[in-house]
């Protein structure tokens, strides 16, 4: 799901003064979230913790979300890469509980789908293509500057600018961390 930017705009302006409705913005981003650091982390469990603890640092923060004409969603991405940074420079994670967010928040998630049904979707989408497991390994061999690029980039699917933004890097340095990504990933294939 995609939130138009003039409603979006709204929408934030609106959780301001009442977080309940933040709900919207977990709905709307929770599974491209999800995606992306699941193919950054290859751990179904690990993935589910990263990305609580992106919402909650999320929800916790919009009070302070300045509206900068583009979609929340790249701030909620640049957390996750964050909350993934912290976690490769720690090797050990702590999150805060996901029940924490909605106990605090009075919203309550609207995407239904078990746990064990979203492991068996991910993991066939994985297993249909057995290069793509192959690739992901290798990325995660590669310095995270690198996995962050190629994974936004070919996993998810952003353009140059977006993954710009998401990092908060210049166009130019995404593109060259990119094309020195796809060197060293050539090496390792």
């Amino acid at each position: 799901m995609h939130i138009d930017l003039e409603i979006e705009k709204q929408l934030i302006s609106d959780i301001k003064k009442d977080p309940s409705r933040f709900g919207i913005i977990f709905d709307a981003y929770f599974s491209a979230i999800f995606n992306y650091v699941y193919h950054r982390v290859s751990d179904y469990a690990l993935t589910s913790d990263i990305v609580s603890e992106t919402f909650l640092k999320a929800f916790l923060n919009i009070h302070k979300y300045k509206w900068q004409g583009i979609s929340v969603s790249y701030w909620i991405y640049r957390i996750a890469a964050n909350e993934i940074r912290q976690y490769y420079r720690k090797k050990k994670y702590y999150p805060k509980s996901m029940e924490l967010l909605i106990d605090s928040s009075g919203w309550e998630m609207l995407n239904n789908q078990s746990a064990k049904d979203e492991i068996e979707s991910l993991d066939m989408e994985l297993e249909l293509n057995l290069e793509v497991k192959r690739i992901q390994k290798n990325i995660q061999k590669l310095p995270i500057i690198y996995q962050e690029i190629l994974i936004l980039r070919y996993f998810e699917q952003k353009k140059i600018k977006e993954v710009a933004v998401i990092l908060n890097k210049n166009e130019g340095t995404i593109k060259s961390l990119l094309s020195r990504g796809i060197e060293k990933l050539k090496k390792w294939m």
